[in-house]
């Protein structure tokens, strides 16, 4: 079973067509949602995709796809894009449109709201799905990492205790006192 991509380089890896290739990209941007930091989401863009273009037909296509997305959220991250998404093979020899650019209103809307990053990669869309929210504060943190966390913390606070302990009985002998029970 293929799990979801978690970076670009995964997208290109496991995709084997254009169509896998959107397929793939989506799950990749679902995923996104769940990042709670920028090193996350830099994590997410930095190793550099195989090029798709001699993998399958149409893959200059997904080649020029995966550079946007990279410089495209690192602007968002307000960092720099990794220096593979500026390779010459990320971008489309021809101008492509998006979602349905058939029509001359339908391209020119593509034309004037397209983000830098995809233009310079000479792809026309009018919307780009990036749902990053990045929450101000701690990153999330996986069940697991909180038990773990949890674990050592109670661990610290008993070694405390027991060190305190040991200290009050050396203190008590010292000064020739006597624990009396309660009852």
């Amino acid at each position: 079973m293929i799990s979801r991509p978690q970076t670009l380089k995964e997208v290109a890896a496991q995709s084997a067509s254009l169509a896998e290739f959107g397929l793939h990209l989506r799950d990749w941007l679902h995923e996104l949602r769940r990042a709670s930091s920028r090193p996350q989401v830099a994590a997410a863009i930095a190793d550099e995709p195989p090029l798709l273009a001699e993998k399958f037909r149409q893959g200059h296509v997904a080649d020029a796809w995966l550079g946007a997305y990279a410089e495209h959220l690192a602007g968002r991250l307000g960092g720099t894009a990794p220096a593979w998404a500026f390779a010459p093979e990320r971008i489309a020899g021809e101008p492509l449109f998006d979602e349905g650019g058939d029509t001359p209103a339908l391209r020119a809307l593509a034309l004037a709201r397209s983000p830098l990053a995809f233009k310079r990669r000479n792809i026309f869309t009018p919307s780009v799905d990036l749902p990053l929210r990045l929450r101000a504060g701690r990153p999330a943190k996986s069940p697991e990492e909180k038990r773990r966390v949890n674990a050592e913390r109670q661990r610290r606070f008993r070694k405390a205790r027991q060190l305190e302990l040991i200290a009050l009985r050396k203190f008590a002998r010292k000064h020739g006192m006597r624990a009396e029970a309660k009852g």
